[in-house]
């Protein structure tokens, strides 16, 4: 059975914080372990997050107010600021601009130069945890035209058009008491639940089951979104993330607290001197099991560095075995019905004294 695992992308504004760490590397463990057992593929595209408002308000706001600005040279931290600086400011873009950056980044997926430094310095964080680059520069064509995905939807009775009277387009799944969704506004602007599926739509067909994958954060959103896809055919799972405190509170990219906190200072200042694999162990380690996953505990470096320490003992005395017929089934009892991994189980695992040689293996393996 095909998965196509969908997950939410992170819009270029912004450095990388403890959250976004931990969506990235639980996504990369799920689709490394559930590969065990079927086949799996990552959607990447960055278009539906680049034509969102909340890139393309930060990207107006720079063209506006820091025009001529070299970003090149800048650091993730700085380019934070003036996102933070955006939000402060308050003002939306006119539809105008707003529909002019649209039609640049549909007709030639253009990226801002702003975004473009984040995304190349977000790519030297994911090149030492050994994630995947495509997830970051990826970008094509959208694989339906919005007029399409929207006849689908009023085909199945879940659109309410309101362009007719000067209003906009809403999802309408309201038969299931869900409220009313804006997809299309008054002005003739999409959000990027519409985006997702002009391209989403195109992709799942090719696979059995869609894995929508996503922070805490968006739920209502993507529980209609799921909902959507059912509703066209399509088989899905849907898999949320709770975000992790700092300082012991949860903010937005934003409000800012994350100066502190960002991936590049964090492998700097707590993994300087490990290993490439000591690095990628112990950061996964620590988000997706010392922290918790479902009620995270506040980030620490102190429990950052303990998690590199155990990464350190276990890989210094790890060798490599093969799987036996007991091993293999020790690792189906580690998936659960729906198809997903039991994260939590499969990393215990490591912390098992009697856990057989093979097993032992083939979970590290999926955190390496």
């Amino acid at each position: 059975m095909s998965t196509l695992y969908a997950p939410v992308g992170i819009t270029p504004t912004k450095p990388l914080t403890p959250s976004h760490l931990k969506g990235v590397l639980l996504l990369d463990f799920m689709r490394r372990f559930e590969g065990l057992f079927a086949p799996g593929t990552v959607w990447h595209n960055r278009r539906p997050w680049d034509i969102s408002l909340q890139t393309i308000r930060f990207w107006d706001y720079l063209d506006r107010e820091h025009g001529g600005v070299d970003f090149s040279t800048m650091s993730e931290g700085d380019i934070g600021a003036l996102y933070i600086d955006c939000h402060r400011a308050g003002a939306l873009p006119a539809a105008d601009r707003v529909a002019a950056y649209t039609g640049r980044i549909e007709a030639e997926g253009y990226v801002h130069a702003a975004s473009h430094r984040i995304l190349e310095l977000w790519g030297e964080v994911f090149a030492t945890l050994g994630l995947a680059r495509e997830a970051l520069f990826h970008s094509a064509p959208f694989g339906f035209d919005q007029e399409a995905v929207l006849a689908r939807l009023h085909a199945q009775d879940m659109v309410l058009d309101q362009r007719g009277f000067g209003g906009g387009v809403y999802l309408d799944l309201t038969d299931e008491g869900r409220p009313l969704r804006l997809l299309v506004s008054e002005e003739g602007l999409s959000n990027y639940l519409l985006a997702i599926l002009r391209d989403l739509l195109a992709c799942a067909p090719r696979h059995d089951i869609v894995c929508l994958y996503h922070d805490s954060g968006i739920q209502r959103d993507y529980e209609a979104l799921a909902r959507v896809l059912e509703r066209l055919g399509v088989r899905c799972r849907r898999i949320g993330f709770t975000r992790v405190p700092v300082d012991g509170q949860v903010l937005s990219a934003k409000q800012g607290g994350w100066e502190r906190y960002t991936a590049a200072l964090l492998l700097e200042r707590v993994a300087g001197g490990a290993s490439c694999a000591e690095i990628r162990l112990g950061f996964r380690l620590y988000f997706l099991h010392a922290l918790g996953l479902r009620q995270p505990a506040s980030y620490s470096d102190e429990g950052l560095g303990e998690c590199l320490e155990r990464a350190r003992r276990l890989l210094a005395v790890h060798e490599p075995a093969p799987l036996t017929a007991a091993d293999r089934a020790a690792l189906g009892r580690l998936m659960k019905r729906d198809g997903s991994a039991n994260v939590y189980g499969a990393l215990a695992v490591l912390d098992q004294k009697k856990a057989a040689p093979g097993l032992r293996h083939a979970v590290l393996q999926c955190l390496l």
